[in-house]
């Protein structure tokens, strides 16, 4: 699974007429069928949900392996389908949704949603402890702020680990979904706890509506 250094490897190569390794692309999934959706609740809240970024180390479609926690290096041949922050991004809605705990979980600001999510991936890594052992770790911060003010209702850092059953592109693939599938059930009953303290947006009154119709034509 190792990759060796891209130009060492093409001039060893050239030299005797090969072709550099293909390209190898994963992603995170649900790591088995997952249950049926729980019915979304009508009274539940509608909850923003805005793209993970990611640490500087982590922001990038290589795959991250460390030996020891003061070297990190990448997979030249073995990369993610997206970046990082998406790929974690839309298993997190995925969890959201599935949960039923929320009305809608949607990726634009909208009418009625009183709180948005974002965060950031802080680690997501393969770090082979021995010959023998090799773990998939991902951490992540989420922070769930008030729609109107930007007031910050809630933030947790959430790091979880999972063994690999081998050392290969696919089983780092699983074991950070199962991964991040625990860090999903154990944030989201405080993401709807903290959901509901936060006011909804006060709906707009007519007047309002009329001055900012107005500001559209004068716009135009």
């Amino acid at each position: 699974m190792r990759g060796a250094a891209p130009l060492a490897l093409a001039a060893a190569l050239a030299a005797c007429g090969g072709k550099l390794p293909e390209t190898r692309y994963y992603q995170l999934a649900a790591a088995q069928a997952p249950a049926p959706a729980a019915p979304a609740r009508a009274g539940g809240p509608v909850l923003v949900l805005e793209p993970l970024s990611a640490d500087d180390a982590y922001d990038d479609e290589r795959i991250v392996y460390r030996t020891g926690p003061y070297r990190l290096d990448y997979y030249q041949y073995h990369r993610w389908s997206a970046a990082p922050g998406v790929m974690v991004t839309d298993l997190l809605e995925q969890a959201l949704e599935r949960s039923g705990r929320f009305r809608a979980v949607v990726r634009e600001l909208a009418d009625g949603a009183p709180a948005v999510l974002g965060g950031r991936v802080r680690a997501i890594e393969e770090v082979d402890e021995s010959r023998t052992r090799w773990l998939g770790r991902i951490a992540v911060e989420l922070t769930l702020k008030d729609a109107e003010t930007g007031a910050v209702l809630w933030t947790r850092e959430l790091a979880e680990t999972e063994p690999l059953t081998a050392q290969t592109p696919e089983g780092l693939a699983q074991a950070l979904s199962v991964a991040m599938g625990r860090i999903a059930a154990r944030a989201i009953p405080e993401i709807v706890a903290h959901t509901r303290l936060a006011p909804a947006p006060a709906p707009a009154s007519a007047s309002d509506r009329s001055r900012e119709a107005r500001r559209r034509v004068i716009r135009r």
